[in-house]
């Protein structure tokens, strides 16, 4: 089996991709996507990965929430462009699950990121339950 690469700049690093596309109005006044864009492409990568089935569904009792999110800009983009973004968990903590994510333009990375999704249950911050941690640790190399 080949190892599988942990940098968020590498496509090979992720399993689950989504897509998307750089809108007109994604642009700014210099022709370039504006970075406020970067944070909705990562999002197209984070809500359909947490609704995968990695993770406990959502109901009215427990959630993810967003703790953190950083982007490194590593490209600019340009309307017209399809994107792919790519997410997988890159870190446990005891409460957190931290996502990591590229963003690309056929091959070229043009942004990772990390959110740090926060597990709530009851209105509090929560310890990840035991088969979910057991599942990411065997699903992500942790």
């Amino acid at each position: 089996m080949t190892e599988k690469s942990h940098e968020l700049t590498d496509p090979a690093s992720f399993d689950f991709w989504t897509h998307d596309i750089v809108r007109f109005g994604d642009m700014d006044a210099t022709g370039h996507v504006n970075n406020v864009s970067f944070a909705r492409y990562v999002e197209t990568g984070r809500v359909p990965f947490m609704r995968a089935g990695y993770l406990p569904a959502y109901d009215d009792r427990q959630r993810f929430v967003v703790g953190n999110l950083s982007i490194r800009f590593r490209a600019q983009a340009f309307w017209p462009a399809d994107l792919r973004i790519g997410t997988r968990v890159s870190k446990l903590g005891n409460t957190s699950i931290t996502l990591g994510h590229g963003v690309f333009i056929d091959d070229a990375c043009i942004a990772t990121a990390e959110t740090v999704m926060v597990y709530i249950v009851e209105g509090r911050s929560s310890p990840l339950p035991d088969q979910v941690r057991a599942t990411l640790v065997a699903k992500f190399d942790l």
